[in-house]
């Protein structure tokens, strides 16, 4: 079953002709390696169609990895990309499939061997994507082809480079090349000796070879002293070509020879054909690889030549282009687009562009100078966009993005067509038709000079209710405009904002760089001051202009000047809070650092103190042993301290503790108490003349007070707490009516149970739910059982259905 077709984007022929995209995948197009690479850039259309793109866009990301790039050079067949994905063709591999197909002439040897390296070049990129680390699941799927190994293995058996037959593409004709080269040795014999016999008679002592027959050369004046043919006189008319009669016999052997040589090299190659037209399903399929690959190729040499990048794609109505540049304007295209498209256009640098649209604020209009750059501005959008959704990489920086399309109309420039009796205007009207017809939530429409053509009173009124009109419908609009009234009525407008070309307010030089805020001038005048217009003519004009002209220039003037030292005053903010950010940043930095270091060093302490535990629990018995044998000599003063010592010599020391496990507590009778130097906890029972006694996990352990440490204040051991309700105060601490212990273990949730139980007491409450889930039972059996004991707990029952069940307990406190 084949995949649906991709949905293409709407794009019109006009449309695309007015954002140059023709132009533009001729430019990329020279890029290919190959006529079928060319093909498929020329006839390569922008999509609708989300996951088509994304297909075309993994492919690139994929090809880009195995490559080696990006990194100027990646694509020179240097390592570590290891040569480009398709080799060059110079020759063109259409006409030869096409032929492969039965089309005349038919295939000769030179065609086969085209087609043989273009199915090694296919079958070794396979293997390349097959092979790949980390793997290319992408072009795997497009590099599922038919294997032409035996294909491949036959061309090359029967033909050499060139595209000749073998002299051992077939035994019978190695038989026939040893008959020829035999007969011809005996032939070249024969006429020898006829040369030593009859020179005085021959014009020359070579033997030339005469439509395919072994002559001599006979002087004009010999004629009929030997037997023999004559073949031709010389160019000179003083020789003949002459064959005696004692050779003709071998020379018919030998020319009998070579036309059966002919006939098998025909067979041979005819053989070939026929094997061609055999495998043509999978040579086409090849070929369709190809083209395809060439295509992805020439796509990432188009990128790494500008910089380019594959744009992030949005399904809502976003359009953000940071840094970005009209590839035709591009100047390290020049001599591509001198070899593409007839001449070389701009080669200096490029003011790069900063434009964004948002759900918000969907329609931008573009005011500003004459020659100022809104043209192009309106052209590099529209155009990175037909690029990003035709899966090619764009001229932008790399946080770039843009959105999924169902239409995209564009108008720019003279639509007149003086063959269709169209006016300039008329023409727009229609153009203007087409982007109202399709404008709906997913369209782009891009509108160059909307509103001039006509009255700027009636041109003003039409496009401002178009833009209106536009914004309602959901698109994403575009358009530059020199009407002041369209760009006072977008500034009012929900939905639409301005920007300007920026110019020198002092020179009215243009600057390129678009500003958003409000409408700029057209700066004719000054445009037709610098081109040279004459001056009288344009002081003539400025004085015709009036006061209240004058006054509007001087107004953008000044709103141009401020704007510019806003500008200034919002780079120095970007500029310091970039420095704050800075700075906060190292100092998480060096905090994350410091916390490393602390936990690296708190773990191999904690290793050390670990390790140490382990030789102490080794040598206790051999030390338990030698206090026995002390004990029974009498000798039992200091006994254990001399053992303690001997087993503690080398213990590590304390692991690191934080600030607030440094500040030791005092020991407090029914406290919790931290051994200092092995770090064991348990509650402190009994404190006498300096000696503690701790239970330890249910041991009770004798340690010095000195070696002791308080542990978070003082605290009962648990079966003997008795609840300490106390009347809730507006500084005392909500406590939540529910415990959740699920997924814990049972001593830790049992402790937690103790908390939260006093804290509940605390805050007042009557009744809370302890929440412990069914799972196995043992943590809702070890819960009840410790709540029957617990001094803070009146009563407790099963939740009831809407309480959680048997999987909860309802616990009934003391007031």
């Amino acid at each position: 079953m084949t995949a649906p077709a991709a949905v293409p984007l709407r794009l019109s022929e006009a449309s695309a002709l007015a954002l140059e995209y023709p132009s533009l995948l001729r430019v990329i197009a020279a890029l290919a390696a190959s006529d079928l690479g060319r093909e498929r850039v020329l006839a390569l259309v922008p999509l609708a169609d989300a996951m088509a793109l994304a297909e075309r866009r993994a492919a690139y990301d994929e090809a880009r990895r195995l490559l080696g790039a990006p990194g100027r050079g990646a694509l020179s067949g240097s390592k570590p990309g290891g040569g480009p994905l398709v080799p060059s063709f110079e020759a063109p591999l259409r006409p030869l499939l096409l032929r492969a197909a039965g089309a005349p002439p038919g295939l000769t040897g030179r065609d086969v061997v085209a087609i043989a390296d273009l199915l090694e070049a296919t079958a070794a990129l396979v293997e390349r994507i097959a092979t790949a680390d980390p793997a290319c699941p992408a072009l795997a799927a497009r590099a599922a082809l038919p294997d032409t190994q035996p294909l491949r293995r036959l061309v090359r058996k029967t033909l050499d480079r060139r595209g000749e037959v073998r002299e051992d593409a077939s035994p019978e004709l190695a038989r026939l090349r040893g008959v020829i080269r035999k007969q011809r040795d005996t032939l070249y014999d024969e006429l020898q000796g006829l040369v030593q016999t009859h020179r005085e008679l021959l014009s020359e002592e070579t033997v030339p070879m005469r439509e395919g027959r072994l002559v001599l050369m006979l002087q004009a004046g010999a004629r009929g002293r030997v037997a023999g043919l004559v073949h031709g006189r010389s160019s000179t008319g003083k020789s003949f070509y002459f064959e005696p009669l004692t050779v003709v016999e071998g020379n018919n052997r030998l020319q009998q020879a070579w036309e059966d040589e002919e006939s098998e090299k025909r067979r041979l190659l005819a053989e070939l054909a026929d094997a061609m037209r055999a495998e043509l399903p999978a040579i086409q399929a090849h070929a369709a690889f190809l083209g395809a690959m060439d295509l992805v190729q020439a796509s990432l040499r188009f990128a790494e030549r500008t910089d380019a990048v594959l744009p992030e794609l949005l399904r809502e109505p976003r359009l953000r282009l940071l840094r970005a540049r009209h590839p035709l304007l591009v100047g390290e295209l020049a001599s591509l687009r001198e070899e593409a498209l007839g001449q070389a256009g701009h080669r200096g640098a490029v003011v790069p562009l900063d434009l964004e649209l948002e759900p918000a604020r969907r329609a931008l209009v573009i005011t500003g100078p004459n020659a100022g750059g809104k043209t192009v501005a309106l052209k590099t959008a529209g155009l990175l966009t037909a690029m990003a959704l035709a899966g090619l990489p764009v001229p932008a920086g790399v946080d770039s993005a843009v959105p999924l399309l169902d239409t995209l109309v564009a108008t720019v420039g003279d639509e007149q067509d003086l063959l269709s009796d169209r006016s300039t205007f008329s023409g727009r009207l229609l153009r203007l038709k087409e982007a109202w017809d399709e404008a709906g939530p997913r369209s782009f429409v891009l509108l160059d000079e909307l509103g001039s053509g006509t009255d700027p009173e009636e041109g003003a009124a039409l496009a401002g209710a178009l833009l209106e009109g536009l914004v309602r419908r959901g698109a994403m609009v575009l358009l530059t405009t020199h009407l002041g009234r369209v760009a006072g009525e977008a500034m009012e407008m929900p939905g639409a904002f301005c920007a300007a070309m920026e110019f020198d307010p002092r020179t009215g030089e243009p600057r390129y760089r678009l500003l958003p805020g409000p409408p700029g001038g057209s700066e004719a005048l000054a445009l037709a001051r610098r081109l040279g217009l004459a001056r009288e003519l344009v002081t003539s004009a400025e004085a015709r202009l009036g006061a209240e002209g004058r006054d509007y220039r001087r107004l953008l003037a000044e709103v141009e000047r401020l704007r510019q030292d806003l500008a200034r005053r919002l780079a120095d903010a970007d500029a310091q809070a970039r420095g704050a950010q800075s700075e906060r940043e190292r100092l998480e930095r060096e905090r994350a650092d410091l916390e490393a270091e602390r936990r690296t060093v708190a773990q191999r302490q904690k290793r050390e103190l670990e390790a140490f535990r382990g030789r102490v629990r080794s040598e206790l018995h051999g030390v338990a042993e030698k206090i026995k044998a002390e004990m029974e000599a009498g000798r039992r003063r200091g006994v254990a301290e001399a053992a303690t010592a001997a087993l503690f010599a080398d213990a590590p020391p304390p692991p690191a503790m934080t600030a607030a496990e440094d500040d030791d507590g005092p020991l407090v009778v029914g406290g919790r108490v931290r051994h200092r130097a092995l770090g064991w906890e348990g509650v402190l029972e009994k404190l006498e003349r300096g000696r503690a006694e701790v239970t330890v996990g249910g041991k009770r352990l004798r340690a010095r007070a000195d070696e002791l440490a308080g542990v978070g204040g003082a605290a009962t051991p648990r079966a003997a707490r008795a609840p300490r309700p106390t009347p809730r105060t507006p500084d005392t601490p909500e406590v939540p009516l529910e415990l959740m212990l699920i997924g814990e273990r049972t001593e830790p949730a049992l402790d937690r149970l103790d908390v939260y139980l006093d804290d509940a007491l605390r805050s007042g409450r009557e009744e809370v739910r302890v929440v412990h889930g069914h799972g196995s039972g043992r943590l809702r059996q070890a819960v009840r059982d410790h709540l029957r004991g617990h001094a803070a707990v009146a009563s407790f029952r099963a939740g009831e259905e809407g309480e959680g069940g048997n999987g909860a307990t309802v616990v009934r406190l003391r007031g």
